[in-house]
């Protein structure tokens, strides 16, 4: 595994230069925290800082990655229609694993969706034009609880689809879409130049290469421990743990990774809402990504 990182890592460098190379050589090399959560499912955790900063700053990145060759589950997605709840919340009452949060929603009632969601079959939110890229890339879990992830666009990933009936010809009985689209077959996608992309915040999210899926975290709006990275920066971060396809979820305050039995909770990152970098901080959302065990 790190022999591929370290390819990876070279590989990056000769892309985009020296400073590329320093940090995609402190993230391999990084003494990272590793935990068996369960067979074939590990967490992984580091604390960029002092020394060992990435892009020049803080930073706290947390990884489940999924073996599914070899765990025994299956993954689901999780909401309450017109209700928010924490992510360890959704995880607890599944019974799952390990837990994400999901794409982005309505904070204020009828606290919906914003983006295609189906669940088990049934279309809970289909279409909402203002969210651009946000909305360009879909989670897909087949009815026997394999996922993969989905550009809007495989020939331009990036692209925004013009009629968003893309997500329900997905062949899944579960489908939740999101964006922008980080990477597709081991390649950047194309992103905008705006504040959403271009700023420090906490993000979320999905990233799968062969039988594997990720599950990634960063922290943020904490300057003195994690200051949340830009979209070009996640990009980064997602290929160097090796996805060939990533997709961004919501992130901010939302930001949750969620394993069980890990720090009392099972809160594994820190959620950002209480401003203070402990575990404490989580948001109610509107849905979650679980991975069940069988």
């Amino acid at each position: 595994m790190k022999k591929r990182l370290l390819l990876l890592a070279f590989a990056v460098a000769a892309a985009f230069g020296v400073s590329a190379q320093n940090d995609s050589l402190t993230f391999v090399n990084a003494q990272w925290k590793v935990k068996k959560v369960g067979k074939g499912i590990t967490l992984k955790e580091y604390h960029f800082t002092g020394d060992h900063k990435i892009f020049d700053s803080n930073q706290y990145v947390s990884i489940v990655e999924i073996d599914a060759k070899k765990a025994k589950g299956r993954f689901a997605l999780a909401s309450n229609l017109g209700y928010i709840t924490p992510t360890s919340k959704f995880a607890k009452d599944s019974g799952a694993v390990v837990a994400m949060n999901g794409s982005f929603y309505n904070m204020k009632k009828p606290y919906n969706s914003v983006c295609y969601f189906k669940k088990h079959g049934v279309e809970e939110f289909v279409f909402n034009e203002k969210m651009a890229q946000r909305d360009n890339g879909a989670v897909a879990i087949s009815a026997k609880g394999k996922l993969s992830v989905h550009p809007a666009d495989a020939s331009e990933p990036g692209n925004v689809a013009p009629a968003q009936t893309w997500p329900a010809a997905l062949d899944a009985v579960s489908v939740v879409s999101s964006g922008p689209v980080l990477l597709v077959d081991g390649k950047d996608a194309r992103l905008d130049e705006n504040s959403f992309n271009r700023n420090r915040h906490p993000r979320s999210a999905v990233g799968t290469a062969g039988k594997k899926v990720y599950l990634v975290t960063v922290d943020g709006r904490n300057a003195e421990n994690a200051q949340g990275v830009s979209l070009w920066e996640f990009t980064k971060i997602m290929r160097w743990i090796g996805a060939e396809d990533a997709l961004n979820m919501d992130g901010g305050g939302s930001t949750t990774l969620y394993a069980e039995g890990e720090n009392g909770n099972g809160i594994v990152n820190h959620p950002s809402d209480n401003r203070k970098f402990d575990r404490e901080g989580e948001r109610h959302v509107v849905n979650a990504l679980l991975f069940i065990r069988k």
